[in-house]
């Protein structure tokens, strides 16, 4: 599957705001939400999705009401394979 990368920048909203979303977000189907790192600073997310194309992840995004500024296809690369 597809691995994409999204990016929020929404100072306004901290994690404890996102909570709700979160939830909703645990449930999907339509997209895979992975994982979400999150710099208190400024409010910045970026977001790891598996999902089949970046339709889906923005279907999911306008039913839970998420914006994002940006949103990358990505391959995954880990250090294990050189070592």
């Amino acid at each position: 599957m597809p691995k994409f990368l999204t990016i929020h920048r929404e100072p306004e909203k901290t994690l404890e705001k996102m909570e709700e979303a979160y939830k909703q977000l645990a449930k999907e189907t339509t997209a895979v939400w992975v994982r979400t790192y999150y710099r208190k600073e400024d409010g910045r997310r970026i977001c790891e999705w598996e999902a089949p194309s970046e339709e889906s992840i923005m279907v999911v995004f306008k039913r839970t009401g998420i914006t994002w500024d940006e949103m990358i296809e990505v391959e995954e690369v880990l250090p294990g394979r050189w070592r």
